[in-house]
């Protein structure tokens, strides 16, 4: 009897490994089918047809890994052109991304840009080769008998960043559009907001990119990205924590100035240029809490061609996430398909238009999208002062009011013991496993204003609201005990409920204060005047919420955390601590009546 149960165990067991191996067969088979409905898509054209690689030659010799797929029947076919960095993730750009692509009709090329995945040649991001290699290989696909002269580029994130880099090297007439996602063309305002460095985005990213981290676990990786955020002089942190030189980082490291020699290198300032040069429809999609936002705002503001293009702005992180703040209707992040597809059927198959150019925003709070033909619109403009500002060491001290205050608080900032980053954009190492990053986008505040080293101020209710729809800065009266250091300010909403959501934040220093480009010298103990600039956003605060103000000198590891020394931040090999006076200041916000 046991000997039978045995058989009939193994027999239901391989029975039962057979149906799950066989329904992961049939989700395989149909993973494009089914994901186009869970999107709600329309249906596919085409069925898939070819797919072949090849090696591409560049002018220098180099040759590049492309991968070509196109779709059954007979061609020539309309043309996507990927270009990628992330040979880890080919595997999803060709049989999720390229599939989609030719089931709906378009041949589409996937390239594994210099030094990476299968391409030979030296990996320098962004810099020396992609605007001759983007130039090259596209001059290559108008001779390939598979494309019908309309050919686009699409990509998030650095496969946009070579979109650009295409248009910059002299695109030939049958690229008809481009779909950058979740980039900018100056990263100068980026990788430094006035002065301070992004580790959360660069160093991230320089740990994930670097050579070395293919021999390690996610596990082992993020221990050593955060080594390094901490490691001082952070100018050794290839060498002594990644383990080889990485000049393109250490690069970064001393690119403050966005005047320096590291800006004016001809490629870069080529791409920088890209948007009043365009002659193209662009398709830009953005996230108000990527990496990229505010910069990349700023490519739309100058785009030559926007009476022609489209923006999209959606609440989302870099990664195409959201945070704990309700969003609804948001889906789709940095690919928005239901978007992208009537673009491409207009740019290269010539169907009507359906997307009107201009302006498609999603409004925080409002969990609505609004379709504007350009934005921001208001001039309107509201004021809070900073008042009862001695006692804004308490949680419920410090006020937002509608006249100035006189008064003065100091707080102790150890950069030793900074403030953490919680919520907000320009933060990457969430997405990394093992490098526990900081939770990106919108998330509870609780636990700040206790800190020693926040000072609070808040605004009495709303009755009806506050729609904040466009630029907001804080400036103050400030002196430190420091040769050199930082101020951050947060905004949040303060719900009926007592619940807390960041709505935005920046930060700045002493030495690059008020947008200067070149360092400004201080002498402890001055008082002086900074404005802190925070990126746009279109926010709804409900109805009997607050508005409040925390100020602080860290957020870290967003932003490196200033050693209160002067000189450049990467070369310090100590910190010290300093006293922070606040004597007054305001909080403008752009808002829609």
């Amino acid at each position: 009897m046991t000997k039978l149960l045995k058989l009939n165990w193994v027999k239901w067991t391989l029975i039962s490994l057979g149906l799950l191996i066989s329904l992961a067969l049939v989700v395989f088979v149909l993973r494009n089918d089914i994901l186009r409905r869970l999107e709600g898509l329309p249906p596919f054209t085409h069925s898939a047809g070819d797919r072949f690689d090849m090696m591409v030659m560049m002018r220098d010799g180099v040759e590049l890994y492309t991968f070509v797929q196109l779709p059954a029947g007979e061609g020539p076919f309309p043309t996507v052109l990927v270009r990628s960095p992330y040979h880890e993730v080919s595997w999803a750009f060709r049989n999720i991304l390229g599939e989609r692509f030719v089931r709906y009709g378009y041949a589409c090329v996937t390239q594994d840009v210099r030094g990476q995945g299968g391409s030979g040649g030296i990996w320098d991001p962004g810099v020396n080769n992609e605007i001759a290699d983007g130039h090259d290989t596209l001059l290559w696909l108008v001779e390939q008998d598979f494309q019908n002269g309309n050919i686009a580029m699409v990509g998030s994130s650095y496969l946009s960043s070579v979109q650009y880099a295409a248009v910059a090297g002299g695109a030939p007439e049958e690229l008809k559009t481009i779909i950058p996602s979740m980039f900018t063309t100056d990263i100068r305002k980026v990788m430094y907001q006035d002065g301070m460095f992004r580790h959360e985005l660069y160093t991230a990213w320089a740990s994930m990119m670097r050579e070395s981290a293919s021999a390690l676990s996610s596990k082992e990786q993020g221990a050593e990205y955060q080594k390094a955020i901490r490691h001082r002089p952070h100018n050794e942190v290839d060498t002594e924590i990644f383990g080889l030189e990485m000049p393109w980082y250490t690069d970064m490291l001393t690119a403050m100035n966005p005047h320096s020699d590291y800006w004016q290198v001809d490629t870069r300032v080529a791409i920088r240029e890209t948007p009043e040069n365009m002659t193209i429809p662009v398709l830009m999609i953005a996230g108000w809490y990527d990496i990229f936002t505010g910069p990349q705002l700023e490519d739309w503001q100058r785009l030559a061609t926007r009476s022609e293009s489209r923006l999209i702005l959606g609440p989302w992180t870099h990664s195409g996430s959201i945070g704990e703040y309700p969003m609804p209707g948001s889906e789709g992040g940095q690919f928005q398909w239901a978007e992208m597809l009537p673009w491409l059927d207009h740019h290269l198959k010539g169907e009507p238009l359906t997307l009107a150019p201009g302006v498609k925003l999603y409004v925080i709070g409002k969990g609505a999208w609004e379709e504007r033909v350009a934005w921001p619109t208001s001039s309107n403009t509201q004021t809070f002062y900073l008042s009862d500002i001695t006692l804004s060491n308490d949680c419920t001290g410090g006020v937002l009011a509608d006249k100035p205050d006189t008064g003065e608080v100091s707080y102790t900032y150890d950069p030793d013991n900074p403030v953490p980053s919680r919520g907000g954009g320009g933060m990457l190492a969430y997405n990394m496993e093992g490098y526990g990053g900081a939770p990106p986008s919108n998330v509870d505040q609780s636990g700040f204003c206790e800190r020693d080293d926040v000072l609070t101020f808040t605004s009495e209710s709303f009755k009806d609201g506050l729609f904040v729809s466009g630029n907001i800065s804080v400036t103050l009266e400030v002196s430190s005990t420091a040769p050199d250091t930082a101020f951050t300010a947060k905004l949040i909403e303060v719900f009926p409920d007592g619940s807390t959501f960041n709505i935005r934040d920046s930060i700045t220093s002493l030495a690059y204060r008020n947008g200067s480009a070149e360092p400004i010298d201080y002498i402890p103990g001055e008082k002086v005047s900074i404005t802190i600039d925070f990126w746009p956003i279109a926010w709804q605060l409900q109805p009997g919420s607050l508005l409040r103000l925390d100020i602080s000198s860290s957020n870290f590891p967003k932003f490196h955390a200033h050693t209160n020394r002067a000189g450049v931040w990467s070369e310090q090999t100590r910190a010290d601590i300093a006293v922070q006076t606040i004597y007054g200041g305001r909080v403008d916000l752009q808002i829609e009546l």
